[in-house]
């Protein structure tokens, strides 16, 4: 995933975790950090299941 993908990516995502708050004001900075580390659990996740195919040699 490049730069750009990742900030789309965390940008929709902490506008989720906004809706999903009620919409309170005053959170952006918390809401896209909170978005931030799940794009990056999921980058972590996708590059350890790459890993994990390779080692046993699933397609």
């Amino acid at each position: 995933m490049d730069a750009e993908e990742r900030k789309r990516r965390t940008a929709a995502l902490a506008h989720q975790i906004w809706e999903a708050e009620g919409r309170p004001d005053g959170q952006q900075v918390r809401h896209w950090q909170m978005a931030e580390r799940l794009v990056l659990a999921d980058i972590e996740a996708a590059h350890g299941k790459q890993a994990e195919e390779a080692a046993v040699g699933a397609p």
